[in-house]
């Protein structure tokens, strides 16, 4: 009957529908399947971090070392050429990468480089030429200064190669807290007015410290801060008011141990006007080291 006869076309058309669908699911598995092969087939991506010793590097290679995408092999420290670093002391970078049983780098820029950003470019793919390296992590956090986009993203991008950015946009407070929950020994090397003072260096920074920045933050700012252009202190420190060192810590096979000063070293310079979100100070503090020694 004719009724019979739609019902079976019905049915054959229901029969192609569903075979051509089956077809395509099938496709898609074999598709998925090479795909996965193909990215478990992937080697991971041999990645340097950008180090100063300070907290947020550190944070920065804990979350690449748990990265299965990247193979960290090295530390590389960006400086002017055998510039001393008051904040972050050469002596204690290389008992860092010893006891992280990383190598460390060095990219090198004459004194009275100009156009760093072909500085940077260059010493970059110098470091994937002689190493290898195809992606660089950072512990950036937010724009510097006057910048609209990244440096390290900028620089990486114009050498052909990857960046690692894990820490970018980071609430601050969190940024802190997972420091202290992952059980890094971080103190302060480096501090700067109106905000801190010369008791701040080698200061652990713990929950206590976290509170009392923020009681800084909540008293705000006196009028005369404001029209000088004064910006609130970051918590983190990220317009330069703190600058830290790592001495411990979960990827740490020793505890760096320090000879330290008990004053510590202060500069007095001509009261600055600032510049996008760089902090400028008039009295800045730095730990004043006699050595580094091991336990």
């Amino acid at each position: 009957t004719n009724d019979g006869a739609a019902t079976l076309n019905i049915v054959l058309n229901c029969c192609q529908i569903l075979y051509t669908s089956l077809l395509r699911i099938g496709l898609l598995a074999i598709q998925l399947r090479h795909y996965t092969k193909s990215k478990m087939e992937e080697k991971p991506s041999i990645t340097a971090i950008s180090w100063t010793g300070g907290k947020d590097c550190n944070l920065a290679l804990l979350y690449a070392e748990r990265d299965p995408s990247l193979d960290v092999r090295y530390l590389v420290v960006f400086r002017i050429s055998e510039k001393a670093f008051h904040a972050h002391p050469i002596p204690l970078m290389r008992k860092q990468a010893e006891s992280l049983g990383l190598e460390l780098l060095f990219v090198d820029f004459p004194e009275g480089t100009t156009d760093y950003f072909q500085a940077y470019v260059d010493g970059i793919r110098n470091l994937n030429d002689t190493y290898g390296v195809t992606t660089i992590s950072t512990g950036d956090m937010d724009l510097v200064g006057t910048m609209e986009r990244n440096w390290m993203e900028r620089c990486c991008e114009a050498a052909g190669i990857n960046v690692h950015l894990p820490l970018w946009a980071i609430d601050r407070e969190k940024a802190l807290n997972t420091m202290i929950e992952e059980e890094f020994e971080i103190i302060f090397s480096c501090v700067k007015s109106p905000f801190f003072d010369a008791n701040w260096i080698n200061r652990k920074l713990d929950r206590s410290a976290i509170e009392d920045m923020q009681k800084i933050i909540s008293s705000g700012l006196t009028p005369e801060q404001i029209n000088d252009g004064v910006k609130p202190l970051d918590l983190c420190g990220e317009r330069g008011e703190y600058h830290t060192m790592c001495i411990g810590g979960p990827l740490y096979k020793k505890k760096i141990c320090l000879c330290i000063n008990d004053e510590p070293n202060k500069q007095v310079t001509k009261q600055t006007s600032w510049k996008g979100n760089i902090h400028n100070s008039s009295c800045i503090y730095t730990i004043s080291l006699n050595d580094t020694a091991e336990n």
